[in-house]
């Protein structure tokens, strides 16, 4: 949509498609203002003096600011003109088909080590989970654990006190100990292979290298950006390499990474992922507008038409 001013009461759909050009109006009285002064000044210096105009206050002296006044009014008119205020009339709404998240989570023996507190960082991941779970209304979630393999914990389900519950089932031991990074990708991608949804993204957490599977990080992103997934990945308290690795999954894929090592920050990264996926659905757009441009470009060049005249009548300067 175009910057506009729809928080306001009674201005939705008010905007500028041009706005950049508003910025010349305190450009334009910054280098204006001094020259209004000292044509103020002279001008009254020019009827005898400060205190003879002062004593001798007739209309015509009284007004002498006003086509100046009518001349900056109608610069300022001319700039909103140049910047198109408009009003959307007409609104579509882009099909709302929600969004699709798999949560991989990485439940390799090191997520039992201590993320801050007594609080490790497998349960740190559980909590992170839960929120997410309550923030993202109207979208549908998967939950894949991964250690040496990869498996599904809940398919994509819109019962989120469903995956809740399973999500309190995250420790490590329930495969092979090790971190398959890219057979938990491929897990979550498969169960984003038929979704229909207008945003599909896996949120892959680990805090290790790729060091078990057959399925290579790399070669898993590489299916992912194909398919038109986006992979947000985190590093959770973890070494300086695994951080690079999942970084370089991310942005293959056009998403986001994100480096957490307290679980305040990590339920804090889950939420901005949800946040920024629910800003891509359901956008509004404005198809037809009632233009006020000409309107206010029109009624700068009568404002100046009345600053000349009264320049050349009533206001005329003596010689």
């Amino acid at each position: 949509m175009i910057p506009g001013l729809d928080g306001v009461p009674g201005l939705e759909g008010f905007a500028f498609a041009s706005p950049a050009w508003l910025w010349l109006l305190p450009l334009l009285f910054v280098f204006a203002a001094p020259g209004l002064f000292r044509r103020r000044v002279a001008a009254m210096l020019a009827d005898g003096s400060l205190a003879r105009a002062a004593a001798r206050r007739t209309w015509r002296l009284r007004l002498r600011w006003l086509p100046a006044f009518l001349r900056a009014f109608a610069v300022i008119l001319l700039v909103v003109a140049v910047a198109r205020p408009r009003h959307g009339n007409a609104v579509t709404v882009a099909p709302e088909e929600g969004v699709d998240v798999v949560l991989a989570v990485d439940i390799s023996s090191s997520m039992l080590l201590p993320a801050g507190g007594r609080t490790t960082r497998v349960e740190a991941a559980q909590r992170a989970v839960e929120e997410f779970a309550d923030r993202l209304d109207g979208g549908r979630i998967g939950l894949v654990a991964f250690q040496s393999r990869a498996i599904t914990l809940s398919p994509l389900t819109g019962d989120h006190d469903a995956l809740k519950q399973r999500a309190k089932t995250l420790q490590p031991g329930l495969v092979e100990d090790g971190t398959a990074i890219g057979l938990g990708l491929a897990e979550a991608l498969a169960l984003l292979g038929d979704s229909p949804a207008r945003s599909r993204v896996v949120v892959l957490l680990s805090d290790g290298e790729n060091n078990a599977g057959n399925v290579e990080p790399a070669d898993a992103a590489r299916v992912a950006q194909a398919l038109g997934i986006r992979v947000y990945t985190i590093a959770f308290a973890g070494t300086t390499g695994a951080a690079s690795g999942l970084r370089a999954m991310a942005i293959s894929t056009g998403a986001q990474s994100y480096d957490a090592r307290t679980p305040e920050e990590l339920k804090r990264i889950y939420a901005d992922i949800g946040n920024l996926e629910r800003s891509r659905l359901g956008e509004r757009k404005f198809v037809d507008f009632t233009e006020y441009g000409p309107w206010c470009a029109g009624l700068a060049v009568a404002v100046l038409l009345a600053e000349g005249a009264l320049r050349a009548t009533w206001l005329r300067r003596a010689p």
